[in-house]
């Protein structure tokens, strides 16, 4: 069951880490031009949504089943390492663990090319 903290108002930690995902990627997408009915990659895409679903499924509960929380020291440094293999295995150019005053911190570069650059900022909890 989830704590008091972990479920505010009906939402716990994973519906809000799906939503934040799916917001960002349909942000993006639409951004793009990649949802316009007369774009032909959009089927290229959905085909390969639908080919790694299994194995993306499979990313994201390894990821979960790894919880890392700072304030407890909780899975640490075992969080930031997983996060940053995360990016290097979704082929990120640049990818470091950057030791601060406190608890490392994970940063990425993934440069595809497009005319629009996006910024995500992301827990490795």
């Amino acid at each position: 069951m989830d704590s008091k903290i972990d479920n505010v108002d009906g939402i716990n930690r994973r519906k809000f880490i799906q939503g934040a995902v799916a917001g960002a990627a349909v942000l993006a997408a639409a951004e793009s031009g990649m949802l316009a009915a007369d774009n032909p990659d959009q089927s290229a895409v959905i085909a390969q949504i639908s080919a790694q679903h299994d194995a993306t499924i499979k990313i994201l509960q390894d990821w979960i089943a790894l919880p890392s929380i700072a304030a407890e020291n909780r899975n640490y440094p075992q969080g930031p390492e997983y996060m940053a293999q995360l990016a290097r295995d979704a082929g990120f150019q640049h990818v470091e663990v950057v030791p601060t005053t406190g608890k490392s911190g994970v940063f990425a570069t993934l440069d595809v090319g497009a005319p629009t650059t996006l910024g995500i900022y992301l827990l490795y909890v």
